[in-house]
């Protein structure tokens, strides 16, 4: 074999193992480049992703589909017994009878006992459900703080550029009367020492922008260095409801009090069990007799009893039926420490939606514009030689720290909201009288039995 052929027998794998890195390495490229380009997400988009996805609400959704099924099997009595009878043995496990019973026997509780297990299967179903709406409603709040988190320090990142520029303008008019000899060298110190800690600023709130995007990746199973783009204002119209009728919609359709709520009534449907335990459950049998040397069966006999209550009784006075009623009252006070606790956290929420609505306000109104026209003023007048530098940077400061200000309300007022909507435990309309929705994923068509 030639020099040329063994050498083009080590070229082919070598030629492919080229190209396979080369395949490899433009994938990775792409790849980098997916990962490097922002992701644009909007909240509502977030929400959805999370309510398909979270495994917690899967779970509820499962207990409230397995709850559901145990409904039917409540309303039904135990299963009937089939046996045989064999008479006449002469010895045990010797089969010469001389004759054979068929028996049928089924128990039967009393029809208030079955009614009562039905109730409070229903009940517990009903339960599973709230606890499935209020899981969803959680999982919403936990993604809507990292986003507003998200949203305050990409804002704030913004408006630290746009104060880096406006420093840089600044800085280059100190230099130019610098070097024509209109202003001193300190003016110029002072202008380096403001960029610098405006650079130091800058870079925190670049690390906490980090940090949220990384909340919000964990929360979303993305990669932790994956960039976000918010593509919408998340700023909502003013909150149109009151205290009082924040209150009464809350105790309306928060899932939690109403889960509270079906369990008081599981505990007094547990205690009319309980004291109705004694009542007599009724026993038929059907027994029919073939006897030895005989095909056909020749006699029926029936059956038909009742349970004596002794032992019933005696559990219901012995402390059954006291502690059927306890529950109830612990029920009872479990619902009224929850509905004080989220009467509380609507106050408190409130509160602060009306604290941040208010600054909003007068930061749209008042703040903001007279921040931007003081910068204005007070550079005009320094180029024009009638103020010096300090009132200039005093200026620029008070509109960086305005912005900041004015952003950290707005994302105030926003958490304000999603603590309110938490409470209440349903999305506020527009107006009280509007009719509401609950947000709750994939929730099935039947509804809660």
């Amino acid at each position: 074999m030639s020099r040329w052929r063994v050498m083009r027998w080590w070229f082919l794998p070598l030629g492919g193992v080229l190209l396979g890195l080369g395949i490899v390495n433009a994938q990775a490229e792409t790849k980098l480049a997916d990962s490097e380009s922002p992701r644009p997400v909007t909240l509502q988009h977030l929400i959805q992703e999370a309510l398909q996805q979270n495994p917690s609400i899967q779970a509820k959704k499962r207990a409230y589909e397995a709850a559901r099924a145990r409904v039917f099997s409540a309303w039904l009595p135990d299963d009937p017994e089939i046996g045989t009878d064999v008479e006449g043995q002469s010895r045990l496990f010797r089969f010469d009878r001389k004759d054979n019973e068929y028996t049928i026997t089924q128990t039967v509780p009393f029809p208030t006992t079955l009614w009562l297990r039905g109730q409070m299967a229903m009940r517990d179903a009903d339960i599973a459900y709230q606890q499935y709406k209020e899981k969803a409603r959680d999982v919403i709040w936990h993604v809507e703080q990292p986003y507003f988190e998200l949203f305050l320090a990409k804002k704030t990142v913004a408006a630290l550029g746009e104060q880096q520029d406006l420093l840089t303008k600044l800085s280059n008019t100190i230099q130019a009367r610098y070097e024509s000899n209109r202003a001193p060298q300190q003016d110029v110190l002072k202008a380096q020492i403001e960029s610098s800690k405006l650079e130091i600023e800058l870079f925190q709130w670049k690390e906490k922008d980090h940090l949220a995007q990384a909340h919000l990746s964990h929360l979303l199973n993305d990669p932790l260095d994956t960039d976000y783009t918010i593509s919408e204002d998340p700023r909502a119209a003013s909150l149109a409801w009151s205290r009082s009728e924040l209150e009464r919609f809350a105790l309306k359709v928060r899932p939690e009090l109403k889960a509270l709520e079906l369990g008081i009534r599981r505990a007094k449907t547990n205690r009319a069990l309980a004291a109705t335990k004694w009542l007599p459950e009724v026993t038929g049998r059907i027994e029919a007799r073939q006897f030895s040397g005989e095909g056909n069966i020749r006699e029926y006999d029936t059956f038909l009893g009742l349970t004596v209550p002794i032992w019933s009784l005696l559990k219901g006075v012995g402390g059954e039926w006291k502690g059927a009623g306890s529950e109830v009252q612990e029920a009872q006070a479990m619902y009224t420490e929850m509905k004080n606790e989220v009467l509380l956290a609507i106050h408190e929420a409130y509160s602060k939606v009306q604290v941040a609505e208010h600054a909003l306000i007068s930061y749209e109104q008042l703040i903001l514009p007279q921040a931007k026209q003081q910068v204005e003023v007070a550079f005009a007048s320094y180029e024009a030689g009638r103020s010096d530098l300090l009132s200039l940077i005093d200026a620029q400061r008070t509109l960086k720290e305005t912005h900041i200000a004015y952003f950290k309300v707005m994302a105030d007022y926003e958490l304000g909201l999603s603590d309110l909507r938490l409470a209440v435990g349903g999305e506020l309309p527009s107006h009280p009288q509007e009719p509401t929705h609950q947000a709750t994923p994939s929730t099935p068509k039947e509804g809660p039995s």
